[in-house]
């Protein structure tokens, strides 16, 4: 069971998930507030009284703060739903134009070189880049491609198809970026509830060391029923 009086870094409370369902952190910090009626005792063990008092308050925030987050974890940005819709079409039309351009630029080295070197990039941004290259290479030799009976409104396609891409992929980023500043602020509110809680916990077990009536209420049944079950697969 991790120590209840835990000191959480300030980088923690920005960046770090929470350590536990937040769920059922959330009602053991609820559960903890209507259990700590005994406050002048924790006053005088070093607690300060607004620690208690503003418990409901942190709480509130967490929960909506894991609210907004799941909220939209759940919910894809349109940007997202686009991307996925046409990164299928945009990646068979990338083969087909490198298929057609090695068939129709195979006695050119220079040109089967370049073709080659568009051909290695497999990444989203390789992706949409190499729409456009194909697009710009194929225009300047569109007479290998005519000879073989290929489509030159294809390049065409590419290049629209790139810059809608390119698009999407910004607004999809920014999307994510939301998603993620969303994150930092549940974490933010967790680690924040957190610190608080355990402070509270750690000075109620400190008074009620000697009454197990009292001290039950200011332990984490969460972390209490972890510990046991590794007790019981260790044995």
């Amino acid at each position: 069971m991790p120590p209840v009086n835990k000191t959480t870094k300030p980088d923690e409370i920005k960046s770090s998930r929470p350590n536990q369902p937040v769920a059922t952190f959330l009602q053991e910090a609820e559960n903890l507030y209507v259990w700590c009626d005994d406050v002048p005792e924790l006053v005088k063990a070093g607690v300060d009284e607004e620690l208690v008092l503003k418990l409901p308050e942190n709480i509130k925030a967490c929960r909506d703060a894991q609210t907004l987050w799941e909220k939209k974890l759940k919910t894809p940005g349109d940007a997202q739903v686009q991307w996925k819709l046409q990164l299928p079409e945009a990646l068979k039309l990338k083969a087909g134009l490198l298929q057609s351009m090695r068939f129709a630029f195979r006695n050119n080295p220079d040109l089967a070189g370049r073709i080659k070197h568009i051909a290695k990039g497999n990444s989203y941004a390789n992706l949409i880049q190499d729409l456009n290259d194909l697009s710009v290479l194929g225009q300047k030799n569109s007479l290998l491609l005519t000879a073989i009976g290929f489509d030159l409104a294809l390049l065409d396609t590419a290049t629209a198809k790139s810059e809608e891409l390119a698009e999407l992929w910004a607004q999809s980023k920014s999307e994510k970026n939301h998603l993620n500043e969303a994150a930092i602020a549940r974490n933010k509110a967790f680690w924040t509830l957190h610190r608080q809680v355990s402070e509270i916990r750690s000075a109620g077990q400190y008074i009620f060391r000697h009454r197990k009536d009292r001290y039950v209420g200011y332990v984490s049944q969460y972390w209490k029923q972890k510990d046991q079950r590794k007790s019981n697969s260790a044995g």
